[in-house]
C-alpha cells in the first residue's frame, strides 16, 4: 500500500471532511462565527501568525481537552512536526531515571534541541543535567493553547531552540468557577485507564483592575504492560539466509523466547573440549528438571523461535512495561494587578508532584556461576541430568531472578516555579515603548527509590550452598569452614548479614533468602533555574515611516543560572550492587544574553507589492562554560496580491552543552554492542576481516551479543556550542473568493554541525575495525576484549562535538470555516442542520533525516527517513460541526509506511528482514459535546472514542522505546467527562 506525494497532497486538499482540528493556521473563531488571526509569539514583535516569515502552529484548549487524555506530551506529539521519542511511551521501557518523563522533540533531532517555554519564558528542566522540560510538570488544566515554532529560533529565544520552540500559553484573567472530571479506558481491558479532575476559581476585583486565579488538579493513569496488548506475542527475527544473497536474512516470527535462561533457572552445559554451550535442563516452579524444547529457528545464541508459549523459557514481554503508571497532583495560582493604566504587576506560582511506578526485568545471570558438585540443592533428578551430560561438561546457572522481583523505580518528581514581574508602556517624544521586567525561579526535585537490584557478592555466596557436616543443615559454604576446598576464597563485596542459602531451581526460596540477595537504594536529583529578563518594544510611527509602515523594534537582556546535582546511593557507589557504580554528579553554568529584533515594512498596498517586509534578529550570549556565542536570523514576507504571500527565513542557531554533557564525572554503565567481528557481520565492511584478525579475533568467531557490557561514560568540559543552519521558504494563500480559507505550504531545511553527541559504543567498536590501513587505535583504545572468549567486555565513551544532523521536508496546513445554512436549505430533511463546520489539516512530508555520527566521515551516514517514527507522510486532520448546544468532532491521524530494516549504505537493505515494511495506518477519533439545557446550562457533558476502528500496533514494533509511540497502543479507547462553568 503506497501513497505518492501527488496523490496524498491532492487528497489532503480535497478531503477536508476527514481533517484534524489543529489550529495550525492560527485561525480562531469569534462569537459571530467569523475567523480571525491570533497574535502569536513567533516573534517578539507582535503580529498575526500568517504575517510572519516563521511558520507557527497553534493547538487550542478545546483540542487538548477533546483528546481524551490528560497527557499534554501525547497530544502535542501528534503534531506532524514532532516525534514521540521523548514521550512517556518513548521512555516507557528505558528504566533508569527517565521513566515517566515527557519531553517534546521537534523534527526528531533530540529533546535537548527543542526549547520549551511557558508564556514565552524559560521553565526549569525535568531531569538532572538536562535542559529538556518535563511536560508532566505542566498539566493540561493550566493550558490555554500551545504554539509550535519550527526552525532555528535561538536569535529570538536563546540557546536550545535549534529545531524550534514549544511555547505553552497558560490561562489568565479567569473570572468564575470551572470544574471538570474525566474518565477513560480501553474498550477491552483495564490497562491504560485515565482519570482526571480539576477545579479553577478566579475573581476580578477592584473595578476589574485585579484578578486572582487558583487551580487545583489531579490525574491518574494506569500502566500498560506488554502482556496487556493482545497482538504482542514476543515477536522477533530469526535467521533464515546469509546476508547479501538476494533472500531475506531474517524473518519476523512470534514466540521468540530463550530456552537458555528462565525465571526457574536453566542449567547450561559448557563443553570443555569444544566450548559449545547447550541446555542440560530447565525447571518447573517446584524445581523438577525437564528437557528444554527444541527451537524452530535461531535469533542468537540465547534466543530462538518456538511454536507457542514455553513454561520453562524466558519470555521477554513478561517484564516489559510499555507505559508506567503515574499519579499527578498540584496547585497553581496567578495574580495580576493594574497599578496604573500603563503599569501592571504580575505574579504566578505552581507546585506539581508526579509519582511514577516504573520497573524493568529482574536481575539475571547467564552462566556467571558454576554449579558446584556438592551443592545442597542438587536433587537426585538433577544429579541424573548432570551424570548424563558427562564429566567434560561444566554446569552453569542461567537465571532471571523473577522471585527476587522486577527491578523497580518508584519516582517522585516535584516541581515548583515562581514568576513575578512588572510590565507596562510609557510615551516619549519619539515612540510609545512597551516593556517588561521579570524574575523567574524554578526547581525540580526527583527522589528515586529503587528495589530488587542484586547484591552479586551475597548472591554468589548464597548460591554456593552446602550441607553443614556438623549440623546437617543447609548453609552457605562461606560460613562452613569444613566445606571450603583448597584455594577457596569468599566472594567479594558481601554485606555483613548472615548468609542465607539461595535455591536457584524453581521458585522455592524463603523471604529471608530473597531479602539477603537484593537491596533498596535511594538517589536524589535537584535542578535549579533562575532567570532575570528585561524586554522592550516600540515602532517608529511617531517620527519615521517606510512606504510599508513604521519600523518595529524589540530587544532586551536576560541572565540565566542553571544548577544540577545528582546524589547517588552510598551502597551502589561502594560497589555492592549489580547496578553500575555511579559517583555523585553536579555542575552548573550562567549566561548573560542581549538580543535585538527589527521588522522593516518596505512596501505595502502597491500593484504587485501588496506587502514586502524584511525581518532580522540577533542574539549575543556569554556563557561561563563555553564563552561567547552568537545567533541570528533574517526573514521576508512578499505578497504580490492580497490573496498570496511568499515567506522565508534563514537562521544560524546555537546550543551550548547541557550540564551532563559538560560535567558528568566518569560513571560506570552497561552497554549493548553488536560485535562487528561476528561471523554474521564481518562482511559488512571490506576492512573488517583483516582488522579483526589483526586484533586476534579468530576466523568464524561467534559473539555473545545478548550480554550487557560494562563501561564508563563521562562528560567533556572542552565541548563547544553546536551550530545549526536552518532555512524555510513557503507560501500563504487566503483567497478573497473563499472567505475563511487559509492554506500554507513551507519547505524547511535544518543542518546541525559540531553536534554534541555521546559516542555510541557501537560506533567505537565499528570504527576500530572499519578503518582502512589497519585498526584505528583512537577507537580501539577505548574498549577491550576478553582474552578467552574474544567478546567485547569493556567500553569507555564520552561526549564530543563530532556529529552532523540534517533534515528537510514540507509542512502543509489548511484551515477553513463556514456556516452551512445555505447548503442544508437546499435539502428539505437537512434544513434543521444549520450551524458551522470547521475543517483544519496539518501534514508533513519528510524528504531527509540523516545522522553523520562523525561529520569528518561523510560517507558513513545513518539514513533515518522512512525508519520507525520517521515516515514519509504524517497527517492530522479534523472536522467539527457545531449547532446550538451540540458540537461533534471527527479527528484522524495518518502515518505512512515505514521500513523495518537499516537503510545505511553498508547494510543489505530490504533483504535484512521479512516483512521489510510497516504498513500505513489511519486512526480515527470521534467526540460529542452537549451543553445541558435550562437549569443545567452551566454543565457540559461529553464523550468520545479514540481509535474507532481498533487499529492494532504493527507486529514486532512496540517495545516501549523511542519512536514506537507513533502507533496507538490501547486500541479502541472510550472516555466520558463532565464540565461545569459558573
Amino acid at each position: 500500500m503506497g501513497y505518492s506525494k501527488a496523490k496524498l497532497l491532492a487528497s489532503t486538499l480535497l478531503g477536508g471532511v476527514i481533517a484534524f482540528g489543529w489550529a495550525a493556521s492560527a485561525a480562531a473563531q469569534t462569537e459571530d462565527g467569523t475567523v480571525q488571526e491570533l497574535v502569536v509569539t513567533g516573534s517578539r514583535i507582535p503580529r498575526p501568525n500568517l504575517d510572519q516569515p516563521t511558520p507557527v502552529s497553534t493547538v487550542t484548549t478545546a483540542l487538548i481537552q477533546n483528546a481524551g487524555t490528560s497527557n499534554l506530551g501525547d497530544v502535542i506529539a501528534q503534531l506532524p512536526a514532532l516525534s514521540y521519542s521523548g514521550t512517556v511511551r518513548g521512555n516507557g521501557n528505558s528504566f533508569g531515571d527517565a521513566g515517566g518523563l515527557n519531553f517534546p522533540d521537534l523534527r526528531d533531532l533530540g529533546t535537548s534541541r527543542t526549547l520549551t517555554l511557558v508564556d514565552g519564558k524559560r521553565h526549569v528542566a525535568g531531569d538532572a543535567g538536562d535542559s529538556a522540560v518535563d511536560l508532566n510538570s505542566i498539566p493540561t488544566a493550566l493550558v490555554e493553547r500551545v504554539e509550535v515554532i519550527t526552525g532555528g529560533a535561538s536569535a529570538i529565544y536563546g540557546s536550545d531552540a535549534v529545531s524550534g520552540v514549544i511555547n505553552i500559553i497558560t490561562k489568565k484573567n479567569f473570572d468564575g468557577v470551572e470544574a471538570q472530571v474525566e474518565y477513560g479506558r480501553p474498550w477491552e481491558g483495564d490497562y491504560g485507564r485515565n482519570t482526571s479532575a480539576y477545579l479553577t476559581v478566579g475573581k476580578n476585583f477592584d473595578n476589574d483592575r485585579a484578578n486572582f486565579t487558583f487551580t487545583g488538579f489531579w490525574d491518574q493513569t494506569k500502566g500498560v504492560k506488554a502482556t496487556d496488548i493482545r497482538s504482542l506475542k514476543n515477536y522477533g527475527a530469526i535467521v533464515v539466509s546469509p546476508p547479501f544473497d538476494g533472500q531475506p536474512d531474517r524473518r519476523l516470527v512470534p514466540y521468540l523466547l530463550s530456552e537458555f535462561i528462565d525465571e526457574n533457572s536453566v542449567l547450561l552445559g559448557l563443553d570443555l573440549n569444544s566450548g559449545a554451550l547447550s541446555p542440560i535442563a530447565g525447571f518447573t516452579t517446584n524445581g523438577t528438571p525437564v528437557t528444554q524444547p527444541t527451537r524452530l529457528g535461531t535469533n542468537s545464541t540465547a534466543f530462538g523461535a518456538f511454536s507457542g508459549p514455553c513454561a520453562t523459557c524466558f519470555q521477554g514481554e513478561d517484564w516489559v512495561l510499555l507505559s508506567p503508571p503515574t499519579n499527578r497532583r498540584g496547585l497553581a495560582s496567578t495574580f495580576r494587578y493594574a497599578i496604573t493604566p500603563n503599569l501592571n504587576f504580575t505574579m504566578e506560582g505552581k507546585f506539581v508532584q508526579t509519582k511514577v511506578a516504573d520497573y524493568v526485568q529482574p536481575s539475571f545471570s547467564f552462566g556467571d556461576y558454576a554449579l558446584e558438585p556438592d551443592n545442597a540443592f542438587i536433587t537426585p533428578a538433577i544429579q541424573a541430568r548432570l551424570d548424563a551430560a558427562g564429566p567434560d561438561v561444566l554446569p552453569l546457572i542461567a537465571r532471571f531472578n523473577g522471585d527476587v522481583g522486577a527491578r523497580t523505580n518508584n519516582i517522585t518528581r516535584e516541581t515548583w516555579r515562581f514568576v513575578t514581574g512588572l510590565d507596562g508602556k510609557f510615551e516619549t517624544g519619539f515612540a510609545d515603548v512597551t516593556w517588561e521586567l521579570s524574575y523567574n525561579r524554578g526547581q525540580t526535585s526527583n527522589i528515586i527509590k529503587s528495589r530488587n537490584s542484586l547484591i552479586p557478592g551475597n548472591f554468589e555466596a548464597a548460591l554456593d550452598a552446602v550441607v553443614d557436616p556438623a549440623s546437617g543443615q543447609i548453609r552457605c559454604r562461606v560460613d562452613v569452614p569444613a566445606a571450603q576446598y583448597a584455594g577457596y576464597a569468599a566472594p567479594q563485596k558481601m554485606t555483613d548479614e548472615t548468609c542465607v542459602p539461595f535455591n536457584p531451581f524453581g521458585q522455592q526460596n524463603s523471604q529471608a533468602a530473597l531479602e539477603y540477595v537484593r537491596h533498596e537504594a535511594y538517589r536524589t536529583h535537584k535542578i535549579d533555574q533562575e532567570v532575570i529578563s528585561a524586554t522592550f518594544g516600540f515602532d517608529t510611527s511617531k517620527f519615521f515611516n517606510l512606504p510599508g509602515g513604521p519600523v518595529g523594534f524589540a530587544g532586551g537582556f536576560e541572565y540565566r543560572k542553571e544548577d544540577s546535582e545528582n546524589i547517588n546511593d552510598p551502597f551502589i557507589k561502594a560497589g555492592f550492587s549489580d547496578t553500575a557504580p555511579q559517583p555523585d554528579a553536579s555542575g552548573g553554568f550562567d549566561v548573560k544574553e542581549v538580543f535585538l529584533e527589527t521588522r522593516l515594512p518596505l512596501f505595502a498596498d502597491r500593484p504587485f507589492l501588496e506587502e514586502l517586509t524584511l525581518d532580522a534578529a540577533v542574539r549575543y550570549a556569554d556563557y561561563s562554560t563555553v564563552g561567547d556565542a552568537t545567533a541570528w536570523k533574517a526573514g521576508f514576507v512578499y505578497a504580490p496580491v492580497r490573496d498570496l504571500k511568499f515567506r522565508g527565513t534563514y537562521s544560524e542557531a546555537v546550543r551550548a552543552p547541557n550540564i551532563t554533557e559538560a560535567f558528568l564525572p566518569s560513571t560506570s554503565a552497561f552497554f549493548s554492542v553488536e560485535d562487528p567481528c561476528d561471523a554474521a557481520d564481518i562482511g559488512r565492511d571490506p576492512d573488517r576481516a583483516a582488522n579483526c584478525r589483526a586484533l586476534g579475533v579468530p576466523t568464524g568467531f561467534v559473539a555473545n551479543d545478548n550480554q550487557s557490557i560494562l563501561g564508563t561514560s563521562s562528560g567533556n568540559a572542552s565541548l563547544k556550542p553546536e551550530k545549526a543552519t536552518s532555512w524555510t521558504v513557503g507560501l500563504v494563500v487566503q483567497p478573497r473568493w473563499t472567505p475563511n480559507l487559509s492554506i500554507t505550504l513551507d519547505y524547511y531545511n535544518i543542518e546541525i554541525e559540531d553536534a554534541i553527541t555521546f559516542i555510541d559504543p557501537q560506533d567505537i567498536v565499528n570504527n576500530c575495525v572499519d578503518a582502512s590501513g589497519g585498526p584505528d587505535q583512537s577507537f580501539c583504545s577505548l574498549f577491550t576484549r576478553d582474552p578467552g572468549t574474544h567478546d567485547v567486555d569493556f567500553v569507555a565513551s564520552t561526549y564530543l562535538n563530532a556529529s552532523k544532523l540534517a533534515t528537510s521536508g514540507w509542512d502543509l496546513t489548511v484551515a477553513y470555516q463556514r456556516g452551512i445554512d445555505d447548503l442544508t436549505a437546499r435539502f428539505g430533511p437537512l434544513r434543521r442542520l444549520d450551524g458551522n463546520v470547521t475543517v483544519s489539516i496539518t501534514a508533513n512530508h519528510l524528504d531527509k533525516q540523516r545522522l553523520f555520527a562523525f561529520q569528518d566521515r561523510p560517507d558513513e551516514e545513518q539514513i533515518n527517513e522512512l525508519s520507525l517514527g520517521n515516515p514519509e507522510w504524517k497527517l492530522l486532520s479534523n472536522i467539527t460541526y457545531e449547532q446550538g448546544p451540540v458540537r461533534i468532532g471527527w479527528k484522524s491521524r495518518f502515518v505512512s509506511r515505514s521500513v523495518r530494516f537499516n537503510r545505511d549504505p553498508e547494510r543489505d537493505g530490504a533483504e535484512a528482514l521479512s516483512p521489510s515494511q510497516i504498513e500505513p495506518v489511519w486512526y480515527h477519533d470521534v467526540i460529542v459535546r452537549w451543553k445541558l439545557p435550562s437549569r443545567f446550562e452551566a454543565f457540559e457533558l461529553y464523550g468520545g472514542v479514540n481509535n474507532v476502528f481498533d487499529e492494532e500496533p504493527p507486529l514486532g514494533v512496540v517495545q516501549g522505546l523511542g519512536d514506537d509511540g507513533i502507533y496507538d497502543l490501547n486500541g479502541r479507547y472510550a472516555f466520558v467527562g463532565l464540565k461545569a462553568r459558573f
